[in-house]
């Protein structure tokens, strides 16, 4: 068994009695430091009810998605009797976990891998974490309420890469798959570029951490048998998309050869934020 959880705060946040929790708890997986998530309950939460990870981007914690879309990402959760679990984006606290003054390195940037190489290798396992640990510990903690097998997965920017990635390596683990302003295409950008070196010690290892790279290897039409359509929506007016960072392209061009229907909605005049 694991460690209770330490609830740090519980408020009402829609209008029918929704719930969001603030929760921290031992991560065993991580060297026994506090990982801190946030879990949407809709009001009268009943046994299986479905439950949608959202993975943040760059910079962000576990209350992000809450402060920017949690109005409307609450309300309509609370009409469709979904829960939503938001992890951190990295390891944060407790002793010896590794930083560096870059936003796009170390803390608040876990990629959603798990590093081989020091000194990030003891603590950044987001990957485990988000598909083992988390759900696990959910399991155990709140399995009246949430089902453990009806799992969907979404995030923005670097957690849309996440979410993709997950999703394209273990597919029977997840119902659906969408993201906003992901990157496709990490291995050949800067930001994957960078973080793959320092995590794995070379690019080429982070191919299998890859959305675009997993669909190249994939068996064609063998994803497909698991989603009906995966949906990205995308800013035209996105910062990062002109600067090479997200490669939309790149996917797209990779689902054709993967025969997965992988639908990229441009959203005119939208930036790297998910307003739309």
């Amino acid at each position: 068994s694991t460690t209770a959880p330490k609830i740090l705060k519980k408020v009402l946040v829609t209008a029918k009695g929704g719930e969001l929790l603030r929760i921290t708890h031992t991560s065993a997986l991580m060297n026994n430091i506090p990982m801190t998530f946030s879990l949407y309950l809709p009001k009268d939460c009943k046994s299986n009810t479905p439950v949608l990870y959202w993975l943040s981007g760059l910079t962000c914690d576990d209350t992000n998605f809450s402060i920017k879309a949690g109005p409307m990402a609450f309300a309509t959760a609370e009409e469709e009797g979904l829960a939503i679990v938001m992890p951190d984006t990295s390891p944060r606290a407790g002793e010896g976990v590794p930083n560096v003054d870059s936003y796009d390195l170390a803390i608040g940037a876990g990629f959603y891998i798990d590093a081989d190489t020091a000194p990030y290798d003891v603590h950044f396992k987001m990957y485990s974490y988000v598909t083992k640990e988390l759900p696990a510990y959910l399991n155990e903690h709140f399995g009246n309420f949430l089902s453990a097998t009806q799992k969907s997965i979404f995030g923005h920017s670097m957690g849309g890469h996440g979410a993709l990635t997950l999703a394209f390596k273990d597919p029977a683990s997840w119902k659906s798959v969408s993201a906003f302003s992901p990157i496709c295409n990490p291995t050949a950008c800067p930001w994957g570029e960078k973080a793959f070196t320092a995590y794995f010690g070379a690019v080429d290892k982070g191919l299998s951490h890859d959305a675009t790279e997993l669909l190249k290897s994939s068996t064609p039409g063998e994803l497909s048998k698991y989603y009906d359509e995966v949906l990205i929506d995308q800013g035209s007016a996105d910062e990062f998309l002109d600067s090479g960072q997200l490669k939309p392209e790149s996917i797209v061009a990779a689902a054709e050869s993967a025969k997965l229907n992988v639908t990229v909605n441009m959203r005119e005049g939208f930036d790297h934020s998910y307003y739309f």
